[in-house]
């Protein structure tokens, strides 16, 4: 398996490998962090079930929590990318976060891609208009061969 990152690739024996991975990308000025993860779809599941079986599992953890609607939308340049959207506020360590989370699947393999914009402050609407940005900028590889 070749594994590709920002910075280069490497290639890794033949196995079973899972890109459980998760990428950080925070701006300072903004306040800004956009949170990339990725973890695989359990046989029987699709991505939207594992998206939600996720958040049923962290909500009783969180404390106060109060949460959007999750809402089907498309993403990409061309608005091929089906997706699944929530906005969650909530308290961590006395702390009060805010949160756009975009799920996907990518093609042809069943892994779940979860995209997280996070706030210290209630989102702007620069915020917003950066977050529709990031949504209509994503493209997938069809990563079905490799």
């Amino acid at each position: 398996m070749k594994y590709t990152l920002q910075e280069g690739s490497f290639t890794l024996f033949p196995a079973a490998w899972q890109d459980n991975s998760m990428n950080i990308i925070r701006d300072d000025e903004s306040g800004l962090s956009v949170v990339v993860s990725r973890g695989v779809i359990p046989d029987g599941s699709d991505y939207e079930q594992e998206f939600h079986r996720q958040w049923d599992v962290l909500r009783p953890q969180m404390g106060e929590i109060a949460q959007s609607e999750f809402q089907h939308v498309k993403a990409g340049p061309d608005g091929k990318i089906n997706g699944l959207e929530v906005e969650t506020t909530f308290d961590r360590n006395g702390q009060r976060l805010w949160q756009k989370q975009l799920a996907v699947q990518t093609p042809g393999k069943p892994v779940l891609m979860i995209f997280t914009l996070s706030a210290l402050k209630a989102f702007t609407e620069e915020d917003e208009a950066r977050w529709s940005a990031l949504k209509q900028s994503l493209t997938l590889n069809d990563n079905r061969n490799v």
